[in-house]
């Protein structure tokens, strides 16, 4: 039994062997493929019902289809530019979650776009940003 296993997995390895495999833009569309199922799901009209099942097939479709693509420069080409796109998105998030999780400051966001970080519960402070320079007062 562990020799079957031995050579099941030696078989998967020289099937992928010199192919893409999966990667962020891979992980992407299959989460894309089951956004797609799950919203398809909900939907009662048959046409938009269907429309969404089409386009989740054509999801899963294309991860598959990278996984198994042998022409690596422009797989990891679309993965570059897949990421240059996500990483910004991602990082807005990330930062969110962990301006939400600091109990111990307050973040004002300036007009410039920067958040600037003050202690809580100090009262008012004079809040300069470090970014544009903008003096304000804030109440912390």
């Amino acid at each position: 039994m562990n020799n079957f296993f031995y050579r099941l997995q030696s078989a998967a390895a020289r099937l992928m062997y010199g192919r893409n495999g999966v990667d962020q833009l891979g992980w992407a569309l299959l989460a894309l493929y089951l956004l797609l199922r799950a919203a398809g799901g909900l939907i009662r009209v048959p046409a938009l019902r269907a429309g969404f099942g089409l386009l989740s097939f054509a999801a899963v479709v294309l991860a598959l289809w990278r996984v198994f693509s042998r022409d690596l420069a422009k797989r990891r080409a679309e993965n570059a530019r897949f990421l240059r796109r996500w990483y910004p998105v991602r990082t807005l998030f990330r930062d969110a979650r962990a301006r939400r999780a600091d109990r111990a400051h307050k973040y004002v966001k300036c007009s410039c776009g920067a958040w600037c970080r003050v202690p809580r519960g100090v009262g008012k402070v004079e809040l300069m940003c470090p970014r544009c320079g903008e003096k304000r007062i804030v109440k912390t």
